[in-house]
Parts: C-alpha cells; structure tokens; sequence
C-alpha cells in the first residue's frame, strides 16, 4: 500500500465524482437506497400490486441486487434465496398474501427489516439522505489500510466495488470483487444517525477478505480428498484471521488481541460467542473428526458443502470462533510471522497451534489441542507427482 495514490471514481446517487483513495479503484454504489425507496412510496401510495412489482423487477436488475443474490445463492447453497422469494417478501409488506413465514429461511430473517421500515419511511428516507452525503472514500480509505497491515506481504486489497443496498440479511459480505452493505444494518445511534465510524471496522473486515491470497497449493494437482481436505481447513484461514485481527475477537481461551480497541461485532457476536466459549473443546472436536474424514475420502463435496452450512450457518458461525481460537493462539506465542505462515500454507495450522500452547501453557493451557494424527494429515497434504 504505502505511498500509491491512485483516483478514485466514485458513483452516488447516479452523480460521478472523483477524489484520492490510497492504494485501488473502488467504485461506490448506494443508488440501490434511494431506487428502493421510490418502490416502497410508491407501494404506500396505494398503488396496484403490478405495478409496483414491475418498478421491482427494474430495482432487482440493478448491478447492486444481481451482487446480493450471488452472495446469497453461492455454490455450496444454491437457491437459498431465489429472487422470486425475494421480491415477494418485500411486496407482503404491503400485500401480505404475497409471501408466507415459513417459506424460506433467509426471506424469514430479512422480513422484519422491511416491515418495520415501511412503517416508518421518514426514517428510512432521512437514512438514505445520510448515506448519500458522507464521505465514504475517506471511511474505505481507512478500513483498506488497517486491512492490509494484517495481510502477508505481497497479497494486496484489489480494486473492487463497494455498495450499499437494503437487504436485511448478511450485515456486511465479499463476494467476488465486490463488499456489499445492508443498509437496514449500518449501525446507528438513538437518534438514527448512522455511525459511520463504526463501519469502519466493517470496511477492514471485508476488505481483508478480498485482500487474502490463495494457499501456496492452490496452483498444484491434489487428489480429490487432499483438495476437499485443503478446502476445509482453509474455511477457517479466511474467516477466523479476519475475525481475530481485524475484529479484535476476544476468545474462549485466547485473549483478544489488543484489549483496548472496540470489537465492531461485538453485540452481533455476543450470544454466539458466549455459547462457542463453553462448549469449545466439543467444537473443535467436531472439527478435527470432519477434517480426519475428508482427509480419508469418507466425504464428498455434496459432504462438504453440507458442512459449510454448519460451519458458516446462522449470525456467526462456529468457523469464525474456531479460526480466531487458532490463529489467536499461533500469534499470542509467534507474531505475525508465523500467523502469516499458516495463511500462506494452511497445512501448517494445527502444527503451529499446537506448538503455541506447549510453547506457553501459562497462557494457552486451557486450549484444546488437535490430535497430532490429524496435525499430521494436514501436513501430508501434497500435489500429486507427474508420472515419469
């Protein structure tokens, strides 16, 4: 990053400007605020129910929304918001025989959020005036650089799209080059003003995502179970070195890594968190014996996307403690050194954590360890040689 200035196009509201931005491109997209606010007005107006969802559909094909749904109908859980479901769980609002609870999963979670909103438009349209006044290329700017002080060097945040749009599922998600942000989940103030320095935190986090280069295997020939095997552990890299590092996650037994600066997801973590840190030695476990399966071809990738829904399910999945529990303790006892180490080469990972609690008991003793069977099997992971 250091000295790279580079401009910046910056896209609100349909009205393209320009400005200074350290280190990429980042086109800035909250149109999908104030498109989604005429819709719901216009449902509030009285207006027939088809002529409101052709002004949907419209909004819907925006780049923005085509984003969301690639977020939400990734490969390992495809159709889990199909768009239909979506666009008619936004019309119950106002036509309640559009969508019923129970349908779908997602769709049951966001429907609170659009509910309460279209009860209260005024808030929701002094929200929008909000989001597209601040300056958001000083906010991305910020997020970007405390970002790449946590990636190894030479894997850098690429240029990438930024938007915000109303959803009510995911707070905040990479997919591709792109960070979305729901705007039903900014965090605000009693007084509903946004607090955008608290999305600062939220910017770092997903901006180390896009930043977080591919494992020094990714480029070689695996078996299938040693690259279902890398897959899996791998789960754990990007997750838990983003929620230790760039969060600043406290714990179950490992201590947060610096105590004085504010946790961004703490209240969105905390039920979660609570219930990961009493029941840790289990989880762990339950991730070694997955891991030792796939690692033996017991399991499938249908298996193993069955397993990401676990492992990423609900708020905050188990994958973000166990990662953060992992990594936590590889830096407590190593530095960043060898934390970038085990991101570079994941096999290292169970080794590395295991090492840092013998290394300081003091401190770690109260950690689970992993089976040195299974740090092994990590270790074993290799490509497949040419034949001669």
């Amino acid at each position: 990053m250091k000295n790279l200035r580079i401009i910046m196009c910056i896209v609100i509201g349909g009205v393209v400007c320009s400005g200074q931005l350290t280190a990429q491109s980042v086109q800035v997209d909250v149109s999908a605020c104030r498109t989604m606010l005429t819709v719901l007005k216009t449902m509030k107006s009285h207006a027939s129910r088809d002529s409101v969802s052709v002004m949907l559909d419209s909004v819907l094909d925006s780049k923005a929304y085509r984003v969301m749904f690639s977020h939400y109908n990734r490969s390992w859980r495809s159709n889990h918001l199909p768009r239909e479901v979506f666009k008619r769980m936004i019309l119950s609002v106002e036509f309640p025989g559009e969508y019923t609870l129970g349908e779908n999963q997602r769709a049951d979670q966001m429907l609170p959020f659009w509910s309460q909103s279209y009860r209260n438009l005024s808030i929701f349209e002094g929200a929008v005036g909000q989001v597209e006044t601040i300056d958001l290329k000083a906010l991305i700017n910020d997020g970007v650089k405390y970002a790449q002080s946590w990636l190894p060097p030479g894997w850098a945040i690429p240029d990438f799209y930024f938007l915000i749009l109303p959803n009510g599922g995911s707070p905040a998600f990479t997919i591709d080059h792109a960070q979305g942000y729901d705007f039903f989940q900014l965090p605000r103030d009693s007084s509903n003003m946004i607090g955008w320095n608290m999305l600062i935190g939220t910017i770092s986090h997903e901006s180390f995502h896009l930043g977080m280069g591919g494992s020094v295997l990714d480029s070689m020939t695996l078996s299938p179970s040693d690259s279902l095997a890398l897959r899996f552990i791998s789960l754990f890299v990007g997750e838990g070195t983003a929620t230790k590092f760039i969060d600043n996650a406290p714990g179950g037994c490992v201590p947060a890594v610096d105590p004085s600066r504010p946790d961004p997801f703490e209240s969105v973590r905390a039920a979660d968190w609570e219930t990961y840190s009493t029941e840790e030695a289990q989880i762990i476990k339950q991730m070694v014996t997955t891991f030792d399966k796939i690692y033996r071809g017991e399991l499938n990738t249908e298996d193993v996307d069955r397993e990401f829904r676990y492992w990423l399910g609900g708020k905050v999945g188990p994958a973000y403690f166990v990662g953060s529990e992992l990594f936590g303790a590889i830096y407590a006892v190593f530095g960043k050194e060898q934390v970038f180490a085990a991101m570079r080469d994941p096999r290292k990972l169970f080794t590395l954590y295991n090492s840092a609690i013998e290394k300081n008991a003091k401190l770690l003793g109260s950690c689970p360890r992993i089976p040195k069977s299974t740090a092994l099997n990590a270790l074993a992971i290799s490509p497949i040689m040419p034949h001669d």
